[in-house]
């Protein structure tokens, strides 16, 4: 048989099966995740041991080590050799056993995974001995070295330098290490909640440096109190029954749910360059078209968009100082996001006085609010900023309450309904549409644009 013309000379390379260390650690990459996952894994194994006190610690957020420490059952002498082998598990044996599992892990990965990712160390004191045993693990999950260690009942895993056998992720997760880190937190504050009766507490060390508390439950048999004791009891006081509203006006206007459904899925920014300008209908809509779409642009709306997000994006409040610095109750994890996150409370008209020196939760002190003529600022509103930003940390972001006086600002200056514009002006709307980040909705909810009828379709009928 011929080669097709122009074919590839090169003969086709052998199917062969990849190699055993390599199949590892692409299979433990898609174990362990992410710091959190990590972290997750090793929280459960000890909830799984019937521990009533986790102690997990950090060092630089993780990048360096995780350490979790229990006072669980710990592991006899006969399972150490089992403890970090690849679905080797004490809690099922067959497929069936699954309908009856009442722990958090049975797959037998996660050390195993960690083992593949990390350099892993694990010392334990089962209930049924004295002296409890230090094993240090290769990265296929077999001990290297078995030595007694005095130690309390419990176990303790040592994770150091976690996907550095990785370098490409090792390198990405050093990058992004603060969002590992914030995801992480939140990951553990969902166990601290609903653990009662068991005491878990969280410490990072940066460097050299002391260790700064993340979080810590006093193994109160009370969710309420659990949740007094990760957010604060001045958060606990604000809780109010579970209450499933309809979506608020800004998650109408990021996800454009107010627009035609076809028109938001089949229509894209770049598109707005392309239109033509028909002309002006009552002195309140551009009338335009795209190919043999016809669209209808509410003038107001859509220059009351372009002008919110321009505020939003290049405003930087004024802020005035307060007569005394004022004390602030941040529970430790939200006084740290507030320290890394100075620039964006400041760019937001709050500023504050930083003492490293002092108690953990008492390092930051309020010193100037934002001003605006009729709208005053308080703590609430760094509370809302707090929250934000331990989503998406470093990411810029505006208080629901600076955004309601941007669009309020936006609102005074934008051209309004009765105003007569040339075609020139009616452009530069349009235009203006497709510079924005969610051009579908005015800040208020009210839909920018409307598709009015295709000219092929009317054509046909």
């Amino acid at each position: 048989m011929e080669r097709a013309e122009g074919s590839s000379t090169e003969p086709a390379k052998a199917i062969r099966p990849i190699d055993r260390k390599s199949v590892h650690q692409i299979c433990s990459g898609q174990v362990v995740l992410s710091l959190s996952t990590a972290v997750k894994e090793l929280v459960e194994n000890s909830l799984d041991a019937g521990a009533t006190n986790i102690d997990l610690k950090l060092k630089d957020y993780g990048v360096d080590l995780i350490e979790v420490s229990d006072n669980g059952c710990g592991v006899e002498e006969e399972n150490f050799e089992g403890l970090t082998l690849k679905h080797y598990t004490s809690k099922i044996q067959d497929f069936a056993d699954l309908t009856q599992v009442e722990t958090f892990g049975f797959r037998g990965e996660a050390l195993s995974s960690l083992c593949a990712l990390s350099d892993v160390t694990i010392s334990t004191c089962h209930v049924s001995v004295k002296v409890g045993t230090r094993l240090v693990f290769d990265h296929n999950g077999k001990i290297i070295q078995k030595t007694p260690y005095p130690r309390p009942r419990g176990t303790t895993v040592s994770v150091q330098q976690l996907f550095y056998t990785l370098p490409v992720r090792h390198k990405e997760f050093q990058r992004n290490i603060k969002k590992e880190y914030a995801k992480m937190v939140q990951v553990l504050h969902a166990y601290c909640i609903i653990s009662a009766g068991i005491r878990i507490s969280c410490t990072n060390q940066l460097g050299q440096g002391k260790r700064q508390p993340v979080v810590c439950t006093g193994g109160s048999p009370s969710i309420k109190e659990n949740i007094g004791s990760v957010f604060g009891q001045k958060q606990l006081q604000s809780l109010i029954p579970f209450v499933q509203l309809p979506p608020s006006d800004s998650v109408c206007e990021e996800y454009g749910l107010s627009c035609s459904d076809s028109l938001h899925n089949l229509f894209y920014k770049s598109m707005f360059a392309e239109m033509e300008i028909i002309g002006q209908f009552n002195l309140g809509f551009i009338i335009t078209k795209l190919n043999e779409d016809i669209f209808i642009v509410d003038q107001h709306a859509t220059d009351e968009k372009y002008n919110f997000e321009m505020l939003q994006q290049h405003t930087m409040l004024q802020g005035q100082r307060l007569i005394a610095p004022q004390t602030l109750n941040l529970t430790a994890v939200n006084e740290t996001i507030l320290i890394e996150n100075l620039e964006i409370f400041r760019k937001n008209g709050f500023d504050f006085v930083i003492d490293e020196s002092a108690p953990v939760t008492q390092r930051a002190k309020l010193i100037s609010l934002p001003t605006s003529k009729n709208w005053t600022f308080g703590p609430q509103d760094i509370d809302e900023l707090i929250f934000m930003l331990s989503d998406s940390p470093g990411v810029m972001c505006r208080p629901s309450r600076v955004k309601q006086m941007f669009a309020s600002r936006a609102c005074r200056k934008s051209v309004m309904i009765g105003t007569a514009l040339n075609p020139s002006e009616m452009k530069k709307l349009i235009t203006h549409m497709g510079e924005m980040d969610h051009p579908w909705n005015c800040p208020h909810g009210r839909p920018t644009m409307r598709h009015i009828a295709n000219l092929g379709v009317i054509s046909q009928n």
